[in-house]
């Protein structure tokens, strides 16, 4: 490693732990202005994740939306990840008091918590950083995937803030056996599937906003291996910094029997899809979702970014 980029990782990790000590001290009002005026500068300031969220929505859109509208997704996109990475500090201290307060929980999802084991599948979608810890911290025994930040300073601190009530984080590159371990011992394994995955790695081409993506096959696996159900969860951003943790209706094992791995993939993404229609501005339209083309699809449907 070159002394540059020690410094730089060493910087990154100082200027965390500067946000750790101070973002967690202010109040909630403050917090959820900081939030809004990020996510405006972002958007104007941050013109290639820009253009990407913009070319996303164009795809997932069309016609069927003006230019304004389109944009309008586009700044909440960026004002709900603001929001997303300030809380990831604001709820490291107080957390049961601050959870009790700004987290409510539906009864669709609570029927699920400390019932295992099963499947619980996610998306970039209103804050999906606090569901896990929340769901923990409720109960749940529960172990989630996660892809680990370029900066291994910065990875094991935010590790740490993922665990901090209970829950365990699972590097992505061979996360099977962990997966298998907790549910063989009766608790949860969850995923964030709407991020791409090679084919080599077990990712499938599905339709996703009418465009084939690949995602991955692993919780199609488990569920079918394991015969557990699997669960959609969503939290979603409210009005005044709260959220509203909730679960769409379980996939049961009898609902997947005879299916392959790529159709039980494609109901998890349709299922992905349509609570993002019920509000797209909550999910990261920043990412470059359709970077992969699928063979034989016609190639102009992909955006800009695609590879050939």
């Amino acid at each position: 490693m070159n002394r540059e980029l020690r410094f730089r990782q060493r910087a990154e990790a100082w200027l965390f732990d500067a946000a750790l000590a101070l973002i967690p001290r202010l109040p909630r009002c403050v917090v959820n202005g900081l939030a809004r005026l990020a996510g405006w500068v972002a958007w104007l300031v941050d013109r290639r994740d820009r253009r990407i969220a913009t070319a996303n929505v164009n795809l997932a859109y069309g016609t069927a939306l003006s230019s304004s509208q389109k944009q309008r997704i586009v700044r909440q996109s960026f004002r709900t990840f603001a929001r997303v990475g300030l809380d990831v500090f604001w709820m490291s201290r107080h957390t049961k008091t601050r959870y009790e307060r700004c987290i409510a929980m539906e009864e669709s999802l609570r029927k699920w918590i400390g019932v295992g084991p099963l499947l619980a599948v996610t998306a970039h979608y209103g804050n999906w950083e606090i569901i896990g810890p929340f769901a923990a911290s409720q109960g749940s025994s529960l172990a989630s995937v996660a892809k680990p930040v370029q900066n291994p300073l910065v990875d094991a601190r935010i590790t740490l803030l993922r665990q901090r009530t209970g829950q365990l984080i699972v590097p992505r590159e061979g996360a099977l056996k962990a997966l298998l371990r907790r549910l063989r011992d009766g608790g949860s394994a969850a995923f964030a599937l709407d991020q791409d995955t090679k084919v080599s790695a077990g990712g499938v081409f599905v339709e996703f906003f009418g465009v084939p993506a690949p995602v991955s096959s692993a919780a199609a696996l488990l569920a079918v291996k394991m015969q557990v159900p699997i669960v959609p969860v969503f939290c979603r951003q409210e009005p005044r910094g709260r959220y509203r943790c909730y679960a769409r209706p379980a996939l049961m094992p009898a609902d997947l029997e005879g299916l392959s791995a790529e159709d039980i993939t494609q109901r998890i993404a349709a299922i992905i899809e349509e609570e993002i229609r019920h509000d797209p501005g909550q999910w990261l339209w920043m990412y470059k979702r359709w970077k992969r083309r699928k063979p034989g699809f016609d190639p102009s449907r992909y955006p800009f970014y695609a590879d050939c």
